[in-house]
């Protein structure tokens, strides 16, 4: 059997991804704008990249447990008026 060997379409585009990837996370973090820009290659996921995204997410977990603390105290608070305004009656 014979077979042709057929000429491929594929174009490795990882390191547009990358720097497309890099610029969209420099634009939503504005304390990473100062930041060197680490350079792109075809070895995959970088340990650059994986520390940066561990960065963001504990940035995230820290405004969000102060905006979670900052309700509780609210909540709590709201209670205590409560609580003073049935004795009150």
């Amino acid at each position: 059997m014979n077979v042709k060997a057929a000429k491929s379409s594929y174009r490795d585009r990882t390191d547009e991804f990358f720097g497309v990837a890099e610029r969209r996370r420099k634009s939503l973090s504005p304390a990473n704008k100062a930041a060197p820009r680490a350079s792109s290659n075809n070895t995959g996921s970088k340990p650059d990249d994986r520390r940066s995204a561990v960065v963001i997410q504990s940035e995230f977990n820290k405004k969000a447990s102060k905006i979670g603390l900052g309700i509780h105290q609210t909540s709590q608070k709201l209670a205590k008026l409560a609580k003073c305004e049935a004795n009150y009656w």
